[in-house]
């Protein structure tokens, strides 16, 4: 990568994330150290830049090897079955919004602040990390790889939401201009009637 003139971020020896072909973490480790060597408003930035970094692992592994990470945008043969599924304009409409746009997700961890409010929300598209807001007093009452954790967890229910693919036998066998038609027609029928 610094053949190619990127310049690395800097990497952190109190926070290490590990970064999944999706571009999400799949891997926080936290330093013991980690608690005391920030103050508790800066615990997200740091596991934010720490995510930066291993954005940048992940994509020099990828150079290196010659790979191509998965597309985040589904091919029109994977979303025509889901499209042609919806029933109303507006459901047909988000469920395109949500294929094609990569609209930020915001999901919170289990734990709660004194006021009662999520105390950790992460915000994410589902093919990359935005935020992490974690409260600061929580935080020093938790345990970090409790936070870590949660902040994983939040991941995981980003990737629940992606739209998983369904299968069509008979969609399968229609050329993409036919797929690209039908669901055109879709649209416009469900625009009229529904």
């Amino acid at each position: 990568m610094i053949r190619l003139g990127i310049t690395p971020p800097e990497k952190s020896s109190l926070v290490s994330v590990e970064v999944g072909s999706d571009r999400l973490p799949i891997g926080i480790a936290l330093g013991r150290s980690w608690k005391n060597s920030f103050d508790p408003s800066q615990y997200g930035r740091s596991i934010m830049d720490a995510y930066r970094y291993g954005l940048y692992v992940m994509a020099a592994r990828m150079v290196e090897s010659g790979a191509l990470p998965p597309s985040t945008v589904p091919s029109l043969r994977d979303a025509a079955p889901l499209l042609l599924r919806t029933r109303t304009i507006d459901e047909f409409r988000e469920l395109y919004d949500h294929l094609f746009l990569e609209n930020p997700i915001t999901v919170h961890g289990p734990g709660r602040n004194a006021y009662g409010q999520p105390a950790l929300t992460v915000t994410a598209t589902e093919s990359k990390l935005i935020s992490i807001d974690i409260d600061p007093g929580w935080a020093e009452g938790t345990d970090a790889n409790f936070i870590a954790q949660d902040i994983l967890e939040c991941c995981q229910q980003i990737r629940a939401k992606k739209a998983q693919p369904v299968q069509d036998v008979y969609l399968d066998q229609e050329s993409d201009s036919e797929l690209a038609s039908r669901v055109v027609q879709h649209e416009q029928y469900l625009l009229q009637h529904g």
